[in-house]
């Protein structure tokens, strides 16, 4: 029987399905409740493997590309700091 690999080298080697967004949504948003931004000062093997794979997944995702609009992007003179 073969090893699947880690969670890293099957982002790596993008092993991930990315084609239906809703389970890639729920997938990313099961991950981000696994992991904390302080996981990042001092990972496990386990949360490089889900950093990894949640990156995979986000990059891979076409339905984001629309982000990089203007309309999408942050402008600080129009925001409201009250």
């Amino acid at each position: 029987m073969q090893r699947r690999g880690t969670l890293f080298e099957r982002a790596t080697k993008g092993e991930f399905q990315t084609d239906d967004i809703v389970s890639n949504l729920k997938r990313c948003k099961e991950i981000s409740n696994d992991v904390s931004v302080t996981d990042l000062l001092s990972p496990t093997s386990k949360h490089i493997g889900l950093f990894a794979e949640l990156l995979y997944r986000i990059q891979n995702m076409p339905e984001l590309e629309n982000v990089d609009s203007p309309e999408m992007l942050f402008d600080s003179s129009t925001a409201y700091w009250g």
